[in-house]
């Protein structure tokens, strides 16, 4: 089945407690700018520019705001809240696809995974364009990449059912599988660790 093709959105999933670093991951300074403006540059550097941030609440998209806004806050970034408190990754996906009214793929990524692969994506994107998948995704990895807002209903039937796990998710939506390079595999880096925020941080100095 072919689909026509529409510009792809991004999502960043940024609602967690961050609860192993000890502090908000997406604020989190690397080179001078908070983590979550450097993941927005390096989406805006694919040529994704209607970016979507799902938070847990207004309070949370206040204070990105005010973070964002001291470097130019970009103009087409929304924010979109929980609609399911305290239910993870699962419920930030579902707020952030649910928001994007056009039918279309969605780019998206954790807060904490800074090192996007543009030659993985570029891949992802390719394979969209004669795809009716509702996610086009690497064998182990949910994050970094492209799922349809065609998924929403089943995303919203798994949490009104209390199943909050993501892999059981991934088992019910039709999926079309990418296999990565070596070099692409450095995109699935998370910032989950003060040591790993560390060593991420170091290496962009050094650039």
């Amino acid at each position: 089945m072919s689909l026509s093709w529409t510009p792809i959105h991004g999502l960043i999933l940024a609602g967690g407690q961050s609860s192993r670093m000890g502090e908000d991951k997406a604020l989190l300074d690397i080179a001078g700018k908070p983590l979550l403006r450097h993941i927005i540059d390096r989406m805006e550097s694919l040529g994704i520019f209607a970016i979507t941030v799902a938070v847990a609440d207004s309070e949370r998209e206040a204070r990105y705001r005010e973070a964002l806004g001291s470097f130019g806050e970009p103009e087409l970034i929304r924010y979109a809240h929980d609609q399911f408190a305290g239910c993870g990754p699962l419920a930030g996906l579902h707020a952030g696809l649910s928001s994007i009214q056009a039918e279309c793929y969605v780019f998206v990524l954790a807060c904490d995974m800074p090192s996007l692969s543009e030659s993985l994506y570029a891949r992802m994107v390719a394979a969209s364009y004669e795809s009716d998948s509702e996610v086009i995704r690497t064998p182990e990895q949910p994050f970094h990449a492209l799922y349809h807002t065609r998924a929403v209903p089943k995303l919203l039937r798994q949490l009104e059912q209390g199943e909050l796990r993501m892999m059981r998710m991934l088992d019910q939506l039709l999926t079309k599988l990418i296999e990565p390079a070596a070099l692409e595999e450095e995109a699935f880096r998370n910032l989950n660790t003060r040591e790993a925020y560390e060593q991420f941080g170091r290496g962009h100095e050094m650039r």
